[in-house]
């Protein structure tokens, strides 16, 4: 068993990774002991959010501060603390604070094996 207190860990600035676009990002990894999950809290700066990219696996999002936005070819939602996204592996989808004037942080849960590619 694997407890990582909320003193323990590290935040790193993830703002120039090809992913991310509009403002500061920050992601604090989580699960670093598991085979089979990869996750983190993300952070998103207001304006800050993902480019368009897609995961091998399904990706939960689960908001735990702020406001933020999902979207795919079908739209895009408003979400907020205590709102859930489930994004089907390989579909298309953005998410973070985009314009919604608000930072927005949530927990990102994959496959630890899965791939994630920006569609550019």
């Amino acid at each position: 068993m694997q407890i990582i207190r909320a003193a323990e860990g590290e935040t790193i600035e993830r703002t120039a990774d090809a992913i991310f676009e509009g403002a500061q990002v920050w992601a604090r990894p989580l699960a670093s002991e598991s085979a089979d999950f990869t996750a983190a809290v993300v952070s998103f700066a207001a304006g800050a959010r993902t480019k368009p990219h897609r995961h091998s696996s399904d990706q939960i999002l689960y908001v735990v501060a702020g406001i933020g936005k999902v979207g795919d070819a079908d739209g895009e939602h408003l979400i907020a603390a205590g709102d859930m996204a489930v994004i089907p592996a390989n579909v298309s989808h953005w998410h973070g604070a985009a314009d919604t004037g608000s930072p927005m942080a949530h927990l990102m849960v994959v496959s630890a094996t899965s791939v994630t590619t920006v569609d550019e």
